[in-house]
Parts: C-alpha cells; structure tokens; sequence
C-alpha cells in the first residue's frame, strides 16, 4: 500500500483520537500552545493563510527534499478555490488546521462567530475528505478567554507560536532566516506563511532554513508529531 493511501485509511482515526486527547487534557492545558517542552531536536514549521496556487506546492517540494513536514493551517475560501492544493498538502505528509474561513478578527467579531467561520472550514474539508486536526490558529494571533473557552469546548486546541519569522512584512531573506537560526530551540513552533501575499521571500528563506536546521540537527515535524514527541505543552 502506498504510504498516501495508507494515510487516506488510518488518518481519520488519528484526528479522532486526538481530538478526545485533547478535550481530556486539564484546564491549564487550555491555554494557546506556544512551544512543546522536549528533549529532542525537533520543531514544527507552520503556514498560514494558504493555500496559495503560487506558493503552497514549491513550499511543498522545499519540504520534500529535506524530508520535512509542517502544519498549514489553512483558510477556508482560499481552500474553496484550490481544494487541489488541500490534498497535495496531505499526500506530502503535512497535516491541515484551522485557520478560519474568512479571516476574522476576535476583538470586532467576538469568539462564538469565529467559531461558525471555523467550523466552515471544518465542513468544507470534511465534504472534500480530508483529514483536518482539531488544532486552530486565530487570525492576526489575536486569542481571548472567550475564544479559548469557545474552541476548547468544540475540541480544538489554540495554536501560537514561539518563533514569528515576520514574513508577512517581506524584512528581506535574510532577516527571516535570522529570526529562525537564532531562536530556534527543541520544541520551537514557527510561524510563516504560503498565502496572503507575495510569499517569495519566505520560499526562499525556506530553503537555507531547512538547510541550516538539519546542520544543526534539527527535524522540522508536524505539530501532532511534536506533542508526541514532548513532555508537556508550556507557555513561554
């Protein structure tokens, strides 16, 4: 069986089983996850605002070559309009979140709409079968108790980040490899980006960051393989 089937069949058992792991954890536990206290040299590179017809597959290919998986949390009407996208996402080996449908902001919409718009996407990638990990990234990093409350209760985890590579501003290729390379740390979570805008620098920066993570022994997994793969979630 090829691996990508193999997954096809046993992922949905996974999210399930994750999904309860999550409800079951303690209310500390709650809080958004920053990074993952570990032993191991391991961190998870995380896309938002994808997919994007342009960028998500040479990301994608990036990856493969230094046999490195992320988390795209992904929205929802990008989703729509590249669904091909959402599957070739998987088929590398790289899981899909939440990232919302419409990319809403907590502060003016309040935390019960964000979680229609993200349950949205929930749908949307159920109806296209795709296996989504009960794991969501507010937009513009924006989180409030509500909202904690909100999803935790749904079963969704909140996900931040302890590395903001500042992509988004396009600082120069260089600036975004520097901002790994130089916080980088086991258990890191790294936030960067496939859509939303021009994303050449960050493909570019990819490149040497993978490079540069594996001299230094670092592996670049999804966030399920991360939280195996630590001791306990920790704020910082």
């Amino acid at each position: 069986m090829k691996p990508t089937s193999k997954w096809l069949l046993v992922g949905p058992i996974i999210i399930v089983t994750l999904a309860f792991w999550l409800v079951s954890q303690p209310a500390s536990a709650q809080e958004p996850l920053r990074h993952v206290v570990t032993n191991k040299k391991v961190v998870a590179l995380t896309f938002d605002d994808g997919p994007s017809p342009k960028y998500t597959l040479l990301i994608l290919n990036t990856l493969s070559r230094y046999h490195a998986h992320a988390t795209f949390f992904v929205i929802g009407s990008e989703a729509q309009h590249f669904p091909h996208l959402v599957s070739d996402i998987v088929k590398q080996g790289s899981i899909v979140a939440n990232h919302g449908w419409s990319h809403l902001n907590v502060r003016r919409e309040g935390a019960r709409t964000l979680w229609a718009d993200a349950n949205k996407t929930a749908k949307y990638m159920a109806s296209l079968n795709i296996a989504m990990i009960p794991f969501y990234r507010p937009p513009y990093g924006l989180v409030s108790s509500a909202l904690l409350k909100t999803f935790s209760e749904q079963g969704y985890r909140v996900v931040l980040w302890s590395i903001d590579t500042k992509d988004w501003a396009r600082p120069g290729v260089g600036s975004i490899i520097q901002h790994v390379t130089t916080q980088v740390k086991p258990g890191a979570i790294i936030l960067m980006h496939d859509g939303g805008g021009n994303r050449s620098q960050t493909l570019t920066a990819l490149n040497t960051i993978l490079e540069q993570l594996t001299q230094m022994g670092y592996k670049a997994v999804t966030l399920p393989t991360l939280l195996k793969d630590g001791m306990s979630p920790a704020k910082i």
